[in-house]
């Protein structure tokens, strides 16, 4: 039978989704960086709420939603754009800045659809390596700003590394692209977990955007919704590319909810940054297993053969994810992680 799309599509690989039955494993999913407790009450009682209200012949609004996100992230609601998930958000950056044959620098290894949006859009893609320990690599994406990138992607933190890079250092770079005339992108789908943003030098820097989650640390991957911050301009120009009604209601909802109960968000954080995550790390330093240090809830690291230790992990009650010759674990609760431990002992 004929293919009747476009050359570059045909010659692509789809991005891999999470394994089918993933949502009837009954052990714990710590393979795709999601929250690993149910949701704040507040948000299913939310969604209750709008349910009962019986209106879901009428299209979305959004104006509520991106006023609490823009007091949440310290901007003008005209700087918010909802999008479904932050996928959304990536997908409308290429389509609105760039076309057929422009440089995308993409630090690699790195979130795989970054590189599946640069395809669609036919872009140039270079890849300046990180480095073994997981350090950017500054010197090489300033070298190709020079060269005439058109748009820079920072992942902070990086997945799968989990390592980030200062606020001045995006600063750096995106004065560096502002005088070639090149855009910055920073996503930062881990951000309620290393705290580092540069949403604020997007009042300084017009060239700079950045995406935002409610997949991770607020748990909503369900619902598809993320958020993107810029320039008005910016805003703008993307708003031309999204659909007036991309977002569901359910989503918004659950969104506004979870802005409402940030003590509960903070708690949750807090356990798995600052006493499970440093749980495990003196877990794999005391058994000499190499890791990269995180500023996100997943950790990195090496081991013998990691298929054959993710499937056994597997059997024992945990989806692990084999990355680039090594492993990565979400990391969960104080109690989830004691688990993990025990079981990898016996692998």
């Amino acid at each position: 039978m004929t293919n009747l799309a476009n050359l570059n599509i045909q010659e692509m690989k789809p991005y891999s989704p999470p394994l089918e039955g993933r949502r009837s494993y009954e052990g714990k999913l710590l393979d795709f960086n999601e929250r690993t407790v149910p949701i704040s009450r507040k948000v299913i009682k939310a969604l209750k709420g709008f349910m009962k209200k019986d209106r879901m012949q009428i299209y979305p609004e959004y104006e509520d939603l991106c006023e609490k996100i823009a007091e949440y992230s310290g901007v003008v609601p005209s700087q918010v754009m909802l999008t479904n998930g932050s996928d959304q958000g990536i997908d409308l950056i290429f389509r609105t800045f760039t076309t057929k044959g422009s440089k995308v620098v993409i630090p690699s290894p790195s979130f795989a659809m970054f590189y599946q949006c640069a395809q669609v859009e036919q872009n140039e893609i270079i890849k300046p390596a990180y480095q073994d320990d997981g350090s950017f690599p500054k010197t090489e994406v300033l070298e190709e700003i020079e060269k005439g990138a058109k748009l820079i992607i920072i992942c902070n933190p990086n997945n799968p590394t989990g390592t980030a890079i200062s606020l001045e250092e995006i600063e750096e770079i995106t004065q560096k692209a502002l005088s070639k005339k090149a855009m910055v992108y920073v996503d930062e789908a881990y951000f309620e977990f290393c705290k580092i943003t540069a949403v604020n030098l997007t009042k300084q820097y017009p060239n700079l955007i950045v995406t935002r989650t409610f997949s991770k640390a607020f748990g909503l991957a369900a619902l598809r919704i993320g958020y993107t911050i810029s320039s008005l301009q910016n805003i703008e120009e993307m708003l031309k590319v999204r659909g007036p009604y991309d977002i569901n209601m359910f989503a918004t909802k659950a969104a506004e909810a979870s802005l409402d109960d940030i003590n509960s968000l903070n708690k949750y954080v807090d356990e798995v940054m600052n006493k499970a995550k440093p749980m495990v790390e003196d877990f794999f330093n005391k058994n000499r297993i190499e890791f990269i240090p995180s500023r996100a809830n997943f950790l990195l690291f090496k081991t013998d053969n990691p298929p054959d230790v993710t499937e056994k992990l597997k059997k024992m009650g945990f989806l692990t994810r084999p990355r680039n010759g090594a492993i990565r674990v979400t990391i969960g609760t104080v109690k989830q992680m004691k688990n993990f431990i025990n079981q990898f002992k016996n692998v």
